[in-house]
């Protein structure tokens, strides 16, 4: 027999397909705080079994595309979204079943346009079997980063050089389909991340060994880039990161970055004395100051 379509009416469920980190958890807790009764699908070896104890889910590997596809129809899935990110599988080692070969044909061409090509090629996949797919940030709007502080620690002027910089690097990386990230020391480009993360690029940085703190993270989303599947996300961990490879701070794109677990995020910032600001990705930045972000729900008054 064939599999239930997803189209109908009553398929309103939604479900998760969970890799790394704390986004595919945290918006687990979001949905069901409002109601809602996600079906997560554990990307075997990259999201943890245990952080899902509380939620319907199953572990399944990532080739196995038949399977995530029965087990949305199975749980009535009509809505997709992916959260967390998911290291490129090595097809060489993986057996895919039926499904997983019809996606690896399409695949191949995306394979040499980067990840963001593979994203691209797994929703689009998904979206022609009948499932809407919705971005993180579309489920829950409070994950996205507003204009502004996070926390109470500002920029000084050559920090705000530092972003400049940072920003006319990484988008010109990102044109190429390299990297989301680079870090800048005042206006020395330290390094930029291509396949090894974020966390491998801050970690790199932390080798210098520096004797005081300086330096700037800047994350943004590539031109074009699949924001359903893959927009930047940064959260407490990234802090401790930045903390431990002795920089000062990290600049993402407003609108366009995840901010997971916010008060954590400005908890530890402002303890560590670090900056996290969100600026637009052409913002003129001839500025010392900026707008602190109010909590959501709060008044600013």
């Amino acid at each position: 027999m064939g599999s239930v379509s997803p189209n109908k009416a009553d398929r309103k469920r939604i479900g998760i397909i969970a890799g790394r980190g704390e986004l595919p958890v945290n918006l687990a807790q979001s949905l069901k705080a409002r109601g809602e009764n996600p079906y997560i699908l554990l990307v075997k070896g990259e999201a943890r079994e245990e952080d899902f104890a509380d939620f319907p889910h199953e572990s399944i590997v990532i080739t196995k595309v038949g399977k995530f596809l029965k087990a949305l129809n199975r749980e009535g899935c009509g809505v997709v979204t992916l959260a967390g990110p998911v290291n490129r599988p090595d097809f060489r080692n993986l057996i895919p079943d039926m499904e997983g070969l019809r996606l690896l044909k399409r695949i191949g061409g995306a394979l040499s346009k980067g990840d963001d090509g593979l994203m691209r090629a797994i929703t689009g996949y998904l979206a022609d079997k009948g499932f809407q797919i919705i971005g993180a940030h579309e489920l829950s709007g409070s994950l996205v980063a507003e204009p502004g502080l996070i926390g109470s620690i500002e920029p000084e002027a050559e920090d705000w050089q530092d972003i400049h910089e940072g920003l006319q690097i990484v988008k010109a990386v990102g044109a190429l389909d390299i990297g989301q990230a680079a870090v800048i020391r005042r206006k020395y480009v330290l390094a930029v991340e291509a396949a090894e993360g974020t966390e491998a690029l801050i970690r790199r940085c932390g080798d210098f060994a520096w004797d005081y703190p300086a330096g700037v993270l800047v994350k943004l989303s590539k031109p074009g880039q699949e924001l359903r599947a893959d927009m930047p996300t940064i959260g407490p961990d990234t802090v401790e990161q930045i903390q431990a490879a002795n920089l000062k701070g990290i600049a993402v794109e407003a609108g366009k970055t995840l901010i997971v677990n916010r008060e954590r995020i400005r908890e530890l910032a402002d303890r560590a004395g670090i900056f996290v600001v969100a600026v637009t990705a052409d913002q003129n930045l001839d500025q010392t100051q900026t707008l602190t972000q109010t909590p959501k729900g709060t008044d600013p008054s």
